[in-house]
C-alpha cells in the first residue's frame, strides 16, 4: 500500500478589506473558500483549510497577518530556512526600531554569544539593577526574534533585555539551548538579585522558557521574578492551527 503525500493550502481569512487587498494579489477565482480535500490516484492528498483572522488581535496586526510572508520552502535547507529567517528578522527589525529606538550592543555572558539591547531614553532608578532574558523562537533551528523580540519589549518597558544567541539544532540538539540559557542566567546572577530578573520568549522561545525555568529548580538555583511563556507549546494534548493542518 502506498504511502499518501500531502500538499496543504493554508488561507488566512481576513475581513472586508483584508480580503480585497489578497484578491489584488492573486489571480481571480484561485483563492479558496472553504475546507476541502482530496486524494489523487497517484495518492498524493491534496488539503486546503480556511483559517479565521483572529478578532482579538489590532486592526494593526490583522493588517499585518495578511501579507505575504516569504518562506524557503518545504524542501529547504537549514541553511536556506535561515537566511529566510535572517532576512526576514533584518527587516522587520528595522521596523521596530523606527518605533521604538533602542542600542543594540554585541556581546558574550559566560561564554554564550547575547544580543544587549538598551532602551534610548534613560533607564529609571528604580529599574536599573533589573534585567529580561529574552529566549528567542525559530524552531530552534533559526534565530527568528533575538531582536524582533526585544527591541519593543526594552524601549516600552525602558528595561535592559539580554538576547541570548544559544546554539541551534540540529548541529547543536537539546540540551544545548537549555544549557546555554542557564549559564547565562548563573552568570547574570552574579550582578542581579533573581528577583530582579525575568526570563521570556515566544514559540521555540516560550518551549525553552519553560525547559530553563526546570533546569534553573533541579540545579537548586535561586529562581526569576518572573517568566513570560508566549505562544510555546505547554499543553501537548491540544494542538493549534499551525499544527492540525
Amino acid at each position: 500500500m502506498r504511502t499518501p503525500v500531502f500538499a496543504f493550502a493554508l488561507v488566512v481569512a481576513a475581513s472586508a478589506v483584508s480580503s480585497q487587498n489578497a484578491a489584488s494579489q492573486q489571480p481571480s477565482g484561485s483563492i479558496p473558500q472553504e475546507d476541502s480535500s482530496y486524494v489523487d490516484a497517484q495518492g498524493t492528498a491534496y488539503v486546503t483549510r480556511i483559517v479565521p483572522l483572529p478578532t482579538t488581535v489590532s486592526p494593526q496586526a490583522q493588517k499585518y497577518l495578511t501579507k505575504p510572508v516569504p518562506h524557503a520552502g518545504p524542501d529547504a535547507t537549514v541553511a536556506e530556512n535561515r537566511a529566510s529567517t535572517d532576512a526576514m528578522q533584518t527587516r522587520d527589525s528595522a521596523g521596530n526600531l523606527a518605533l521604538y529606538p533602542v542600542h543594540i550592543a554585541q556581546g558574550t555572558i559566560a561564554g554564550i554569544p547575547v544580543r544587549i539591547v538598551t532602551p534610548v531614553d534613560p533607564i529609571p532608578a528604580a529599574k536599573s539593577d533589573r534585567v529580561l532574558i529574552c529566549l528567542h523562537g525559530g524552531g530552534f533551528t533559526t534565530d527568528s526574534g533575538s531582536l524582533t523580540e526585544s527591541i519593543p519589549i526594552a524601549h516600552l518597558t525602558r528595561t535592559k533585555v539580554i538576547s541570548v544567541l544559544y546554539r541551534l539544532a540540529p548541529e547543536s540538539p537539546f540540551p544545548a539551548a537549555v544549557d546555554d540559557s542557564v549559564a547565562v542566567y548563573k552568570e547574570l546572577l552574579r550582578t542581579y538579585k533573581p528577583e530582579h530578573m525575568a526570563i521570556y520568549g515566544a514559540s521555540a522561545g516560550g518551549i525553552l522558557t519553560a525547559e530553563v525555568a526546570v533546569k534553573i529548580k533541579q540545579l537548586g538555583l535561586p529562581m526569576p521574578g518572573a517568566l513570560g511563556i508566549f505562544t510555546g507549546s505547554g499543553d501537548f494534548s491540544k494542538s493549534g492551527d499551525s499544527s492540525s493542518i
